[in-house]
C-alpha cells in the first residue's frame, strides 16, 4: 500500500511525534538524551526550522515545530538517521530504531498551537514520571522560565501571555484536547490469532465455524477482524475461508 501523503499545514506549524520500533527504548540514559538534543540542534542550525517545544520520553519523542525552507520529511529523516547512527555504535546494534515514519499533526492557530505546547510538557505528568511539568529535565518546559538563551525558540509563545507567571498556569492546566500519540503497526502470529480466536468464540477448534450458518459465520469473522494487528488476508488463511468471501462481507 502506497504511503499517504503528509498533510501540509498552511502555517508551517506541526506537532511530530516518533517512537521506537516494536515500543523499544530508543534513549536509556540521561547521555542519550543529551545527545539526541545535541542532534536536535544540529539539524536546527542546518535547517533553520523552529522549535516550539518538545519531550523526550524514553521510548518516543515530541517536537513542536514550524517548517521553513528546509521540507519536514527532510529535516526529521537527518536527525532521525543521526541519532540511529550514533545510537547502534553505542549499543553495539543494528538496524531500525525508530518507526518507518514519523507522525505529524497541522497546527493551524494560536489556540491550538498553545494546548499543543501543554499537551507535550504534561506527558511525563500522563505518564506519572513526575507529579508536576516542572521536575522533568528533558522537555523544554524549563526554557520558558528564564531569560537563558536555549534550542528553544520562545518568544512566539511567552508574547501571548502577559507574564511568565501566566504561562506556568496555563501549562498546569488540564488539557482537553486530543493529540495525536506514538503508535506502532502491531502484527499478531498466527498461532495467537488462532488462540484469540478460540477465546473470544469459545471455540474447540476454528473448524467449528463451518458448522455454523452463514450468517453466524460472518457475524464471528466480524468479531475476529476486530482483533488488534490482524487483516483480511491472514483471517482468511487462519480459518481456511477464501479471501474473495471475506472482502465481500466487508463491502456490504
Amino acid at each position: 500500500m502506497p504511503r499517504v501523503a503528509r498533510i501540509k499545514s498552511r502555517s508551517g506549524l506541526y506537532h511530530v511525534v516518533f517512537r521506537g520500533i516494536n515500543k523499544q527504548t530508543v534513549f536509556y540514559d540521561d547521555e542519550d538524551k543529551e545527545v539526541f538534543l545535541n542532534r536536535l540542534k544540529l539539524a536546527k542550525e542546518r535547517y533553520g526550522f523552529e522549535l516550539y517545544a518538545f519531550c523526550f520520553m524514553n521510548n518516543h519523542v515530541h517536537l513542536l515545530v514550524k517548517e521553513k525552507e528546509a521540507d519536514l520529511g527532510i529535516v526529521m529523516n537527518q536527525l532521525l538517521t543521526s541519532y540511529v547512527f550514533w545510537y547502534n555504535s553505542k549499543y553495539e546494534r543494528i538496524g531500525s530504531l525508530f518507526q518507518s515514519r514519523y507522525k505529524s499533526e497541522t497546527i493551524e492557530d494560536e489556540a491550538y498551537l498553545l494546548c499543543a505546547a501543554r499537551y507535550i510538557h504534561q506527558n511525563p505528568v500522563k505518564a506519572r514520571i513526575v507529579k508536576d511539568v516542572s521536575e522533568y529535565k528533558w522537555s523544554s518546559y524549563g526554557a520558558y522560565l528564564h531569560d537563558k538563551k536555549s534550542i528553544i525558540d520562545k518568544e512566539l509563545i511567552l508574547a501571548i501571555f502577559q507574564s511568565r507567571e501566566q504561562y506556568i498556569e496555563f501549562m498546569n492546566m488540564p488539557e482537553a484536547n486530543d493529540f495525536i500519540e506514538p503508535t506502532e503497526q502491531y502484527k499478531i502470529s498466527d498461532d495467537k490469532l488462532i488462540k484469540e480466536i478460540k477465546k473470544r468464540l469459545k471455540m474447540q477448534e476454528i473448524s467449528e465455524l463451518y458448522e455454523l450458518s452463514k450468517a453466524d459465520i460472518f457475524k464471528r469473522l466480524r468479531r475476529i477482524l476486530q482483533i488488534e494487528g490482524t487483516n483480511p488476508t491472514q483471517v482468511a488463511r487462519v480459518c481456511g475461508i477464501p479471501r474473495g468471501i471475506i472482502r465481500g462481507m466487508l463491502r456490504k
